[in-house]
């Protein structure tokens, strides 16, 4: 990434603690802006349906613009205390990610900057590639990975608070400015 080029308002990351409802925060800003018309693309990891992981809490992705859930996780039956990262089902997630990023959209939701892209895997390169290429990013990210954010972003950026009216207003003000650019 270019930093000379970047705008650091048009990506941004939810800063959050364990505890926090940021998959609950994402999914409903992103079906609150799909509803008032809003070009929204990408992809947002749904709440789990129950607590740790399992075969009742399998991760899931949504689809942004289509609404199509994505299990990320196989299900490794009844009998299963945990579950395993299904890597095909990652790989197309982030081919998803990356035909999403390379068309024009208002904004682009990536559901998390996580443990693998902080190590430079997961989604890191279809997440750069969005930035670089001047898109509106917004994701979310653990306090105890912001050194890694850090260094991937180059200190550029907008950190937000996992509140509502947080996301709303950094949107609102993204909005108004690119309206007065136009």
């Amino acid at each position: 990434m270019n930093p000379q080029t970047l705008n650091p308002n048009r990506f941004a990351a939810i800063v959050y603690d364990d505890g926090a409802s940021v998959d609950g925060l994402m999914t409903r800003f992103a079906e609150q802006l799909v509803a008032a018309g809003v070009d929204a693309r990408g992809i947002v990891q749904l709440p789990p349906d129950a607590d740790g992981c399992g075969p009742g809490a399998l991760m899931k992705l949504k689809d942004v613009a289509t609404g199509e859930v994505i299990p990320l996780c196989q299900d490794l039956g009844p009998g299963a205390g945990s579950c395993c990262l299904d890597a095909s089902a990652l790989a197309g997630a982030a081919q998803r990610l990356r035909a999403a990023a390379s068309g024009p959209s208002d904004l682009l939701f990536f559901s998390k900057f996580g443990k693998q892209e902080a190590g430079g895997a997961g989604m890191r390169a279809e997440l750069a590639y969005a930035i670089s290429e001047g898109r509106t990013v917004l994701t979310a990210v653990k306090r105890a990975l912001l050194p890694a954010w850090s260094r991937f972003t180059d200190g550029q950026g907008t950190l937000l608070h996992p509140r509502d009216w947080v996301v709303r207003d950094w949107w609102a003000d993204l909005s108004r400015l690119s309206r007065r650019a136009a």
